[in-house]
């Protein structure tokens, strides 16, 4: 997705003269161009990221959209104050880009994985949030982005390279988007994982098990009504994000069934509430905390036939 992202990037700043990019010090081999094609619109702070937040504020409180590029766990957390009272209290224009979400930083180890991140974001009023799951949902996120009044944070990780979509023409804010018909029971995930979510819905299909798929870009609002159509006709729920079980996704759909009343089978595939205290390929760090298409397949296999 990193490639789209640049490439889309650098296209929005030739659209649109109110666009400026602002990063702390990160985006070597993505910005270069963006900095040599624009060096009046493009801002490189340092390591400084809550004071970056504060200037992006500033310019986007004198009519400016700012676009502010940081590693997702710096972007979200190590500002997180500034975030909430600098932007999102004054529901201002400033667009938060945190890549390398999830573990896509693998070697790295907990300073750099990004696994909270939606979660305190979504608890943000007027923040609108954005978790693409291949280029296509990339492409159409960021440009969504521009159009939405008020802040926004996008985050993506490493995975999500292959393209699902064909393309983005019947997408919409807030709305879940089937990939697959199922009526077994429902998968909703969202984010670079999704390839593996469709791994998942094969797989099960050559057990005879008919699972539908639904990619979740938007976070933040999501739409429910898919979801508890999707419980009451199947009675069988499940969630797919590559950061905590609580906060994002899987939160949010315990949160609609609970409310609902619905009586169905609900199980949330995250990482559980527990650091991560090793290193290790992105693979291996997902398969270490439950997260691999195998377990998940058959999981949801016993819960369907039981």
């Amino acid at each position: 997705m990193k490639a789209i992202f640049i490439d889309t990037l650098r296209q929005m700043m030739r659209e649109h003269t109110d666009m400026i990019v602002i990063t702390a010090d990160m985006g070597f081999s993505v910005h270069e161009d963006i900095q040599k094609e624009f060096p009046k619109r493009f801002i490189n702070t340092g390591v400084t990221e809550q004071a970056s937040m504060s200037i992006a504020a500033g310019f986007a409180l004198s009519g400016y959209k700012v676009f502010f590029y940081a590693q997702a766990a710096f972007a979200s957390m190590r500002c997180y104050e500034q975030i909430r009272l600098d932007v999102a209290y004054n529901n201002v224009d400033v667009k938060i880009i945190g890549s390398n979400a999830g573990f896509a930083l693998n070697q790295m180890g907990i300073s750099h994985f990004s696994l909270e991140d939606i979660g305190i974001m979504r608890l943000l009023p007027t923040m609108t949030i954005f978790s693409p799951g291949d280029p296509i949902e990339m492409e159409w996120a960021l440009k969504q982005s521009y159009k939405v009044k008020g802040p926004v944070y996008l985050r993506y990780s490493k995975l999500g390279d292959e393209a699902i979509h064909k393309n983005s023409r019947d997408f919409k804010i807030g709305q879940p988007i089937c990939l697959n018909r199922g009526s077994d029971g429902a998968l909703f995930a969202s984010g670079g994982i999704l390839h593996m979510a469709k791994n998942i819905i094969h797989q099960l299909k050559q057990d005879n098990i008919h699972i539908a798929l639904y990619s979740v870009p938007t976070i933040k609002p999501c739409k429910i009504k898919i979801i508890l159509s999707e419980a009451k006709k199947t009675g069988n729920i499940f969630t797919l994000e590559e950061h905590s079980v609580l906060g994002a996704l899987g939160t949010i759909v315990a949160e609609t069934i609970a409310e609902s009343r619905i009586k169905t089978n609900f199980v949330r595939f995250g990482v559980p509430d527990l650091f991560t205290s090793i290193t290790g390929s992105i693979d291996y760090l997902l398969k270490y905390n439950g997260l691999s298409a195998k377990k998940i397949t058959s999981r949801i296999s016993k819960i369907v036939k039981r």
